[in-house]
């Protein structure tokens, strides 16, 4: 008798929603974003430190709903809460095509910082981190990689809607698109545990079987309680690093307006920003096999290096289209920073307990932080004609990132709940590399 061919891991199914739902959330509401600028201002007399407030809005508004998304993505029916979540975004991008003030810009802001929050980067890490049971970083890496695959597609698709139909029809199309990328996927897909269907994660071995049965019933997954973590160095290190590597999305909004600043075209200025997206979904795939292969506290310092190389590049590149490009290809290793090594950065440190919420804290230093960034980048160019000024501060913020990940690991030690054998095999790989852990 023909042996069957065993069936396809849901886990994949989760991943596939994953990458659709970063094309069609970050990548899509965020990153794309930009194309919309220099239309939308020209047409109805905007600055574009008025207008780019909406992104600022975004991120004050992640300050108040990021206490929120972890307990209710664990707490309510999460096909539920993510569908409505992104129908708000859907709504929030849809009325933008009507909109006249500035003001009605940042409603949407707030829209996409209060409910987007369920969606742009929280649901996938966790997604990630309870299906599978080895290979996370690549997992994660993969389905993140999709926000720079769906900014890449949808900027030069969103400029040519804009050139064809106008700006006001081209936001009532985007909505549509990213409803049929990402709606399928909330309703019916996902689901939060693989014993939610009566499954193990992907790659479940007797190991790790084991394992679970040695745990303590009161004791849970190894790590560090909420309570403990959010009173230590490295839980303000993260926080701070979280809000660091948000402030460099505010000049993903302005890159193709930079391009036009120097003398290019309005579809070079968009296919610069997919040259970015490029780069985020190249160093995605990178990162996640590098965080498995030399682990992330590494990792991150060689995509701190590939993001100050970027607006090195776009300081000096000039009239040099080809060095613009490689510069925009370098830059797009923040994208990698903020989606897939923070969250790794975060369970090396705090363990799995309490992942989730810890994530989701240190999160509020993105809204915190990362609301400085569309516009100040904004003003800086009001103020001096130039992003060149604001492109020097972004480099400035890459030192203060490679200091705080260091004083982060520095201080790891001094929490004594981590215990050494609670490390994963990649993480002794990294403290093998980065010499042991400090005493």
């Amino acid at each position: 008798m023909e042996k069957l061919k065993p069936r396809m891991h849901y886990a994949w199914f989760i991943l596939i929603g994953c990458c659709f739902m970063q094309a069609g959330g970050l990548g899509a509401v965020l990153d794309a974003a930009g194309v919309f600028f220099v239309p939308v201002c020209n047409d109805l007399g905007f600055s574009r430190s008025e207008l780019s407030l909406y992104l600022t809005f975004y991120f004050i508004a992640t300050i108040f709903a990021m206490p929120f998304v972890g307990k209710w993505i664990t707490k309510y029916n999460l096909n539920r809460l993510l569908s409505i979540a992104f129908g708000l975004v859907v709504l929030g991008v849809a009325l933008m095509g009507l909109y006249n003030q500035p003001w009605q810009w940042w409603v949407s802001g707030v829209i996409f910082g209060l409910a987007g929050s369920f969606i742009f980067v929280v649901p996938a890490p966790i997604l990630i981190d309870n299906w599978f049971a080895k290979r996370k970083g690549l997992a994660l890496g993969v389905a993140m990689s999709f926000s720079g695959i769906g900014g890449a597609i949808l900027s030069p698709l969103f400029t040519l809607l804009i050139q064809s139909f106008g700006w006001r029809s081209a936001y009532f199309m985007a909505a549509g698109m990213i409803a049929l990328l990402v709606l399928p996927w909330t309703l019916f897909v996902f689901k939060l545990r693989p014993s939610d269907i009566g499954l193990k994660p992907y790659g479940w071995t007797e190991q790790h079987e084991a394992a679970e049965r040695q745990r303590p019933v009161q004791g849970g997954l190894a790590g560090v309680p909420l309570r403990k973590a959010l009173k230590t160095v490295p839980f303000v290190c993260m926080f701070l690093f979280a809000g660091l590597i948000a402030y460099f999305a505010g000049f993903n909004a302005h890159l193709p307006g930079f391009a036009q600043s120097v003398g290019y075209s309005a579809m070079v200025g968009s296919s610069l920003l997919t040259a970015v997206m490029v780069g985020n979904v190249v160093e995605k795939l990178v990162v996640g096999w590098l965080n498995d292969r030399v682990g992330v506290r590494l990792t991150v310092n060689i995509q701190l290096v590939m993001v100050a190389l970027g607006f090195l590049g776009f300081m000096f590149a000039g009239q040099n289209l080809a060095l613009l490009y490689v510069s925009a290809f370098f830059f797009g290793a923040q994208n990698s920073l903020v989606s897939v090594s923070t969250p790794l950065l975060i369970r090396q440190l705090f363990g799995e307990r309490d992942f989730a919420p810890i994530f989701t804290y240190a999160r509020i230093g993105t809204g915190a932080i990362g609301c400085l960034g569309p516009v100040t980048v904004a003003a800086i160019f009001d103020a001096t004609g130039s992003f060149i000024p604001a492109f020097g501060l972004g480099i400035v913020i890459t030192l203060f990132g490679f200091i705080v990940v260091r004083l982060a690991y520095a201080f790891r030690s001094r929490m004594p709940w981590v215990e050494a054998d609670q490390l994963s095999e990649a993480d002794e790989r990294e403290e093998h590399l980065v010499g042991g852990r400090s005493a």
